[in-house]
């Protein structure tokens, strides 16, 4: 067998194992991905996770191995196109992706990016020596001016507001001030765990807003659990207040002493009978 084949089926075979040894496999896109993204990632996922780049190929051969052992991770072969990474973990893919969320990277933008926000060069030193750099960043309107041999920016310019595709010029200028303005993290394309597969849209989860909406729901259930008189452990505070008060005004307008009523019943009484006193 030619030396080529035999290191693919041996990348097979340890692909396979890592398959058996996991509870989880993630398919992560590497389209427009860069290395420094991949040298981030693995760094955050040290210890809890491993990470290895290999050809699809060889990686639906290594799901073959294991399809007897995994049911339903043959499914996994369908999002195995293009290049790809896989990573190998015990933790839940939603657990996995926020951690991949969570480690944005910053990076220089590349001609048809898009601005993900507004983009402001600082007035300030460039450090560039006066040149052909100074018609350049007049072309996509930076003001300059020369001072102590470098080109300086007189005043905060906003180049390219959000969503705008980024020209190849632009990008240019962006690299030579060191300015990063793209921010990106790895996407799990899709993932198989527990005999599911995960696709990417349902692992792509807004902590925000998801936190929001269950503080809402939260409290329209206190509020509603509130109304009905149905008592838990979150109203029912709510509940002895409000009881309390109705009892009181309930006792008061009955003339019913209680310890709470008793001051206002009697002064009420005494104002009651010296008025009644006066009359006469």
């Amino acid at each position: 067998m030619r030396p080529a084949l035999l290191a693919k089926a041996s990348l097979a075979d340890h692909v396979a194992e890592k398959l058996r040894e996991y509870g989880t496999v993630a398919v992560i896109d590497l389209q427009k991905v860069r290395g420094k993204q991949i040298n981030e990632a693995r760094k955050t996922m040290r210890g809890f996770s491993e990470l290895k780049q290999v050809k699809c190929t060889t990686a639906r051969l290594a799901v073959k191995k294991v399809e007897d052992k995994k049911p339903g991770i043959d499914q996994i072969s369908n999002h195995l196109h293009g290049m790809v990474l896989l990573l190998f973990s015990d933790l839940d893919p939603f657990k996995i992706q926020l951690m991949l969320r969570r480690n944005i990277t910053k990076l220089h933008a590349k001609a048809g990016d898009i601005a993900p926000d507004d983009i402001m060069v600082p007035a300030g030193n460039t450090g560039i020596a006066p040149g052909p750099v100074i018609s350049e960043l007049n072309a996509v309107g930076i003001p300059t001016r020369i001072d102590t041999g470098s080109v300086w920016i007189t005043r905060d310019t906003m180049v390219a507001k959000k969503g705008d595709r980024i020209s190849p010029h632009l990008a240019a200028i962006l690299s030579k001030l060191n300015i990063t303005p793209i921010t990106s993290f790895l996407v799990i394309r899709a993932a198989f765990s527990n005999g599911l597969i995960f696709e990417s849209e349902t692992l792509q989860i807004d902590i925000g807003r998801t936190r929001d909406g269950l503080l809402d729901a939260f409290r329209a259930s206190v509020n509603l659990s509130s109304q009905i008189w149905y008592a838990t452990e979150h109203n029912i505070a709510i509940l002895l207040m409000r009881a309390a008060s109705q009892a009181h005004a309930l006792s008061m307008k009955a003339w019913y002493p209680t310890q709470a009523n008793i001051r206002w019943l009697l002064s009420s009484a005494h104002a009651l009978a010296s008025s009644l006193g006066k009359s006469e």
